[in-house]
This record gives C-alpha cells, structure tokens and sequence, in this order.
C-alpha cells in the first residue's frame, strides 16, 4: 500500500514540474567578406614621360542585401623640369557623386594631387583662373583647387605665389560638373559631380594645362596622363 501511495505522489509531482523550453536562437547571416580588390586602372605621365605610375582599386563587399564599393588609390608619378620637382597621385575628396553606372553612388570622388618644389630660383606665379582641365572627351574645363570653396565656384580664381625653395601641395578636380543639389535618392541637397578619374578605362586619359608665369613671363605647363591596362598578375 505505501508504495503504491509513493508511486502516485511521484506522478503526481512529476505533473506539477514546469516545462523548461529550449531558448530560440537567431542566426544572423554572416557579412559576405569583401571580393579581392581589382585594379580598374594604371595612370602614366605620357607627356612629359613621369616616373612610376597610380592605380586605382576598387573591392565590393555584399551587407544587408546591398552592394557596396571602396575604391582606394596607390602609387605616385614623378618629374623634373626647370620650374621645379613634381609630384602626382590620387587623393580623396568630400565631394559624391555618380560612379561607373548611373545606379552606382560613390563617396568621396577622387581629384589628382599636384605637389610641386620650386627649383627655379625665382618666384612662379599659377593664374588658376586660366588653368585648365581637358576631360577624356576632350570637354574643357575650370578647375577646383584645394584653396576653393565650393560655394564660390563661379566667383574668380585667386592666384597662388610659389617663392622659390617653397613647396605647393594642391589638388585638381574639373569644376564642371559640380553641382549643390538634390540627387535621386540621397535624400537632401549636397555638394556632387560625375566621377571623372574613377571612369577612366584602358585607352582613355585627360591633360592639366597650369598657367604658370616667372615674374611676368608665362611659362605654362601641360601635363598629359593616359590610363593603361593593369599588369597581367
């Protein structure tokens, strides 16, 4: 009899024990790790011929459904000539706009560094207002120096005074794209242009005419790069 009353009492404590339910878990989806980086291009110093060479790289990574693209710069391009020593890379910029296809939005454009030491023994004067950005299509352009702002783009182009021994660090950007407004789908106005050196493909190039002047000589110089295709890994 006492164990049959055991018995009962065990099924009944046994009915009264709350069900413990194993905790939900959610997986995330990991982040798609980003695709090796490729080259879009190689710029060279065909005229005057420069020294080494840029690249510009570009790596996608997939988050969240959307695309997304970084393109980053490397390399460097050097000259000499009787105004001094020249230095050529890429840099970024705060400027946006569209990049390889109309859907594609790119942030922080790339303009081309100019870095130059005046050897010349005298000071050399750049008129920006006479300087002058030829585009792949052969469109010219004003150009955007680091000195601008871009609410003044059409205000005149101060001069810059490079005594001699001294060092010039600028960048160039042609200023006729740029634009303050609303694109399609950013959501407010902003400061934006087509992408220019990041279109560059194999074949296609640009020039920079700067309008240079020794006392009251001009001395212009232009400088002509060509994209040319990555070497083959």
């Amino acid at each position: 009899m006492n164990r049959l009353l055991l018995a009962a009492a065990i099924v009944v404590l046994s009915g009264c024990v709350a069900t413990t339910e194993p905790p939900i878990t959610t997986i995330e989806p990991a982040p798609t790790p980003p695709s090796p980086s490729r080259v879009l291009h190689r710029l060279v110093l065909t005229s005057p011929q420069g020294q080494g060479a840029l690249e510009l790289r570009r790596e996608s990574r997939l988050q969240n459904g959307t695309e997304t693209v970084t393109d980053s710069a490397s390399g460097a391009i050097v000259m000499a000539d009787d105004i001094g020593n020249w230095r050529f890379a890429y840099t970024k910029t705060s400027l946006e706009g569209v990049g390889l296809s109309q859907d594609e939005w790119l942030v922080g454009l790339h303009a081309l560094s100019v870095i130059v030491t005046n050897t010349s023994g005298g000071d050399v004067d750049i008129d920006w207002e006479q300087c002058v950005f030829v585009d792949p299509t052969g469109r010219t352009h004003r150009t955007i120096h680091r000195g601008v702002q871009l609410n003044q783009l059409t205000a005149p182009l101060l001069p810059s005074r490079l005594a001699a021994g001294a060092t010039l660090n600028e960048f160039i950007f042609p200023a006729g794209g740029v634009r303050f407004n609303a694109p399609p789908g950013r959501g407010g106005s902003l400061w934006n242009a087509p992408a220019v050196f990041e279109r560059l493909v194999p074949g296609s190039g640009f020039s920079i005419t700067l309008a240079l002047k020794r006392g009251e000589t001009p001395a212009p110089r232009t400088f002509t790069f060509s994209a040319v295709a990555p070497p083959a890994s």
